[in-house]
């Protein structure tokens, strides 16, 4: 039999033919170092009246790390304007990841009634990393219908931090209603709520993953490699082709950065990041 994983929690999979089955998967998974994921297509066996397990998985069209997902048509990145307050930093990690696993990459900037101006200053920042970018509030449906209709016949991963409201957003894109994340007074972190890693299926053939949120990220790319995953940084040219967009002289990243056409905040996430990755390999 042929199915799809639709979800995945306590160490069973849900596999979605006709109808959902529970199954194991074979040990031969763990010879390969291979494990299956949401979103895989996989053989497998029915032994009892509906218990299974996977025998094979199909080749993946992509997958992604975190969340750990597979055959996935758009990566959509949540970020809260409040409640949590966003971490740049980690959200352009993220995107660092997603671009250098060729993902098609959107996001979403959700609570925005909470902040309307802040809202608006986090789209222009990623509208001008060159993201399609889309202001949304569950409180007053802003940007509702955009967001129906960008997801409408794809298979799409949410991607965020606790309480960023990916519950939310599927609950009203789906019309169903999930659990949804509150956020820590003292920490000023979203608590979690979605535990594993499960897809909603929609109308005219959408599919929405629900993932747990997050709070760190690592990014597994060199420290040389990661100007290349910053999208916005590979229009500009420079003096040295080796040039990393530090301290070296002709720098057209830099140049772009003083007269205003790289933001400030990825600039300097870029720069973070670099010295992290290099730190990384020391040791």
């Amino acid at each position: 039999m042929i199915g799809k994983i639709i979800k995945l929690t306590g160490g069973f999979y849900y596999v979605k033919d006709d109808k959902v089955y529970e199954t194991r998967a074979r040990g031969l998974f763990r010879h390969k170092d291979e494990k299956p994921v949401v979103g895989d297509i996989v053989d497998f066996e029915v032994e009892k009246e509906m218990l299974g397990y996977i025998t094979n998985v199909h080749p993946r069209k992509n997958m992604l790390k975190r969340p750990p997902v597979a055959n996935v048509d758009l990566a959509l990145v949540i970020i809260p304007t409040k409640n949590p307050n966003p971490n740049i930093f980690l959200i352009d990690k993220v995107l660092a990841e997603y671009e250098k696993e060729d993902m098609t990459v959107k996001i979403v900037i959700s609570k925005a009634d909470l902040d309307k101006d802040y809202a608006n200053k986090l789209k222009n920042i990623y509208e001008k990393a060159g993201y399609e970018t889309y202001i949304y509030s569950a409180i007053t449906g802003e940007g509702k219908e955009s967001i129906k209709n960008l997801l409408e016949g794809k298979t799409t991963a949410l991607s965020g931090v606790s309480a960023a409201g990916k519950s939310t957003l599927i609950s009203n894109i789906l019309n169903i209603n999930l659990e949804t994340g509150t956020v820590s007074s003292k920490l000023n972190r979203g608590k979690h709520t979605t535990r594993h890693v499960e897809i909603f299926p929609g109308e005219n053939n959408t599919f929405i993953f629900d993932t747990p949120g997050f709070s760190s990220y690592e990014v597994d790319v060199e420290a040389e490699d990661l100007k290349y995953y910053f999208r916005e940084f590979n229009k500009y040219s420079c003096k040295f082709n080796d040039c990393h967009h530090v301290n070296e002289p002709g720098c057209g990243v830099k140049a772009a950065l003083e007269n205003g056409e790289v933001e400030e905040t990825r600039y300097e996430s870029y720069i973070r990041l670099y010295e992290e990755l290099k730190n990384r390999r020391k040791y």
